[in-house]
């Protein structure tokens, strides 16, 4: 799309004014344009030319009256369409109003030519000459536009206008043109005054904002100080607890010695950082890295490493990710990590039992960049274990150094933290920083109908945590039926066969020894008819080791979601179902199922890089079919392998960690060399056995996979991967 503004200083550079601007813009538009179009047909109304020539006046209306309807939706929907994207909206507007003004010079045009300056001529005239001076200053600060838009609007009726010749229409032909060049030189010497304005405005609130903050630092520093002695004392009491009691435990085991010399270890190496940190972060000189990474994949990792520890206190964890969240995020992925492990690790910890909710926002400021906002809250009936809070309001939290550290990393952000306390509820920990987007198409729902035409019933007691899952679920195309109880979900389920409408699958959620949802599993997989009704049980990889121990039945038809249960957890489990399908399993009688929409993989190019031969011959077999496996050894020669290639999947041996920083590294700069518009997915692969390797995310890979799976469920990530890189492209 053309550019008719370009960014060229501090001040337009700033989101604040430029969205003032933008605004200041809109509202006198919005002023003028219904206006515009009831003057034309005053204009025209019983004249001569709609006696003479009523088809071209119909064209002339409708096509004028299509365009106002152009630029009122982008005008009356600016606070909803401007937040997500400036810049498009800012072209949007000018394409459509440049478009406008084509078409008002047309119109002078035909009326000239046929009326020559004569019966209602000369007073469309003159309302044009009103009408553009008062325009020029709503867009007076884009100059460049605004000389395109008097152009169009202006000179082809001036031009008109002497082409019909007479002294009449020569005198007003020369005397818009000279209104013409007038105008553009009056607009010139607006434009500058408005941003000079703005500049001095601009260094003054500066330079304002720069004392105050001099003496905010100085006042704060005491009480940081007086903070941060606090928490390190804190710390420091417990590692001499600790090593008190190991003195004091001499004559245990050796094992048990060294267990505690080991937590011992721990304990100070976190302090050390801590301090570390925190100095660094006082005297602002803790350096953020900026790399792409997942945003959705991390924080869904991050949520992943407390699921089991949490479950075992009695928490549960869900989350909720905006589908405005945009697949990949530029900044520093670890101290982002740091920061929101450190807020989940309060949260949890102080609390008996309940549920924490983790929802991600994102909201754009620009195309390229937003703010990232974060709730982890906790509710429950029952009485927190210890108040973050004392019971004086005027009392400091009561947190350990790390948090006081994940405050300042926050502010190093562009953001805060911020700490409510609901009574009788739990505390909200609310956390917004400021990141770049890494590619332009990162906002978009590549989830929308996958599955649609089937129907699920999604179980859950908290009413809460439903409509969540539910909005999930309708992203992906399902037709959801809702039920927070499990004896009515059955009646619901054997009411749908009566009806020749079976519900195909159900997915409900299992707690700590929940009965119910044992009875459940075991009624369905028992039931005539509901036993080919596919389930799907969200349970972390902790419970999903237990549930055959503790009653529940596993089928052909059961499946299990590992939680934290988002999107695309929810696409894969569901792919998994409907491949079962296809390998001619049982399926519900009287059903009809639709296969998922998928891209043929014809000769997608994957390029493997790992040293290792047992590996490049596992991912070779999997991948045989539809796909041309390149190998690259190590490294140093990923560069070449890429200009030389057109690949759609890298896939990375994790196993190395030197080696996958340095190839991420030399893919995102070949990318940023080329100005690729849309990235190249990579793909970790390893042959260990943990699920959710801690920080494998922050390194910079979309997607991690674990080799000791079957080979259609590591074909399939590949190519759900590949597919989603040809369709941004």
């Amino acid at each position: 799309m053309f550019s008719f503004f370009i960014p060229s200083s501090k001040v337009q550079k700033d989101r604040r004014i430029m969205h003032e601007t933008d605004a200041r813009m809109a509202k006198y538009s919005r002023r003028g344009l219904v206006f515009n179009f009831i003057a034309y047909l005053i204009c025209l109304m019983g004249g001569q030319f709609y006696a003479e020539n009523r088809e071209l006046t119909i064209v002339l209306t409708a096509g004028l009256a299509f365009i106002t309807l152009l630029r009122g939706i982008l005008l009356f929907r600016f606070y909803q369409i401007y937040p997500r994207a400036p810049q498009r909206w800012r072209n949007s507007y000018f394409v459509a109003t440049l478009l406008g003004a084509m078409w008002w010079g047309f119109i002078l045009v035909s009326i000239t030519m046929r009326l020559d300056m004569s019966h209602e001529a000369p007073l469309l005239w003159l309302y044009t000459v009103v009408f553009f001076s008062t325009t020029a200053h709503a867009f007076a600060p884009y100059q460049r536009f605004l000389a395109y838009y008097q152009f169009f609007g202006l000179v082809p009726a001036a031009v008109a206008a002497l082409v019909v010749g007479g002294v009449t229409a020569t005198l007003y032909g020369v005397l818009m043109i000279m209104f013409y060049v007038i105008l553009i030189h009056q607009c010139r010497l607006m434009s500058e005054n408005y941003w000079e304005r703005l500049e001095a405005s601009y260094a003054l609130a500066r330079k304002t904002q720069s004392i105050e903050e001099e003496k905010r630092d100085t006042r704060a520093s005491a009480a940081l100080y007086r903070e941060f002695l606090g928490c390190l004392r804190s710390d420091l009491q417990t590692i001499v607890g600790e090593t008190q009691l190991a003195l004091n435990s001499a004559g245990e085991s050796s094992a048990e010695q060294s267990a505690q010399a080991l937590q011992w270890q721990r304990d100070f190496f976190r302090v050390f950082n801590n301090v570390n940190d925190f100095y660094s972060v006082l005297n602002k000189e803790l350096q953020l890295e900026s790399k792409i990474f997942n945003i959705r994949h991390e924080l869904q990792n991050i949520v992943a490493e407390y699921l089991d520890s949490a479950e075992l206190d009695g928490v549960a964890i869900e989350t909720s990710l905006s589908p405005t969240l945009p697949m990949r995020l530029k900044g520093d992925a670890s101290r982002l990590a740091q920061v929101i492990k450190t807020l989940l690790s309060h949260c949890i910890a102080n609390m008996d039992r309940g549920v924490v909710l983790f929802e991600v926002e994102f909201l754009r400021e620009y195309e390229s960049a937003g703010e990232l906002y974060i709730n982890i809250s906790s509710f429950s009936n029952q009485q927190q274990k210890r108040r973050f809070f004392g019971e004086d309001a005027g009392s400091l939290p009561q947190a350990n150094l790390s948090f006081t550290v994940a405050r300042g990393i926050a502010e190093l952000m562009s953001g805060s933290i911020e700490i409510n306390e609901i009574p009788s509820e739990g505390v909200t920990y609310r956390l917004d920083a400021k990141f770049d987007v890494a590619d332009q198409a990162g906002q978009l729902d590549f989830h929308a109908n996958s599955f649609q035409n089937h129907t699920i019933m999604l179980v859950h007691r908290s009413i809460r945590i439903q409509d969540i899952k539910r909005r999930e679920l309708n992203a992906l195309g399902f037709t959801v039926v809702s039920e927070p109880n499990y004896k009515k979900a059955q009646s619901q389920l054997a009411a749908s066969y009566k009806e020749g409408k079976p519900i195909e699958a159900v997915l409900y959620f299992v707690e700590e020894g929940d009965d119910e949802a044992r009875e459940f599993n075991n009624a369905l997989a028992e039931h005539p008819e509901l036993r080919y009704t596919h389930q799907l049980i969200a349970a972390s990889p902790r419970q999903q080791r237990n549930l055959m121990s503790e009653g529940f039945v596993q089928t052909e038809f059961v499946h299990m979601v590992s939680k934290p249960v988002g999107l695309f957890e929810l696409e894969n489990a569901f792919n998994t179902v409907y491949d079962v399908k296809d390998d001619d399993h049982q399926v519900i009688p009287g059903v009809e199922v639709e296969e998922a929409a998928q891209s043929k993989t014809t000769e997608l190019a994957i390029l493997v890089l790992s040293e290792r031969e047992k590996l490049i011959a596992r991912i070779d077999t999997a991948l045989s079919d539809g796909m041309v496996v390149h190998r690259c050894a190590n490294s140093e020669k990923l560069a070449t392998q890429i200009k030389k290639l057109k690949l759609d999947v890298v896939l990375i041996d994790c196993d190395g960690e030197t080696q996958l920083v340095h190839a991420v590294d030399t893919i995102r700069a070949e990318e940023a060399a080329n100005e690729e518009e849309s990235l190249l997915p990579i793909l970790g692969v390893s042959d260990a056995s943990v699920e959710h390797p801690s920080g494998v995310y922050e390194l910079g890979i979309d997607d991690y996979i674990i080799l000791n799976c079957d080979d259609r469920k590591l074909k399939r990530t590949v190519e759900h991967w590949a597919h989603l890189k040809q369709f941004l492209e």
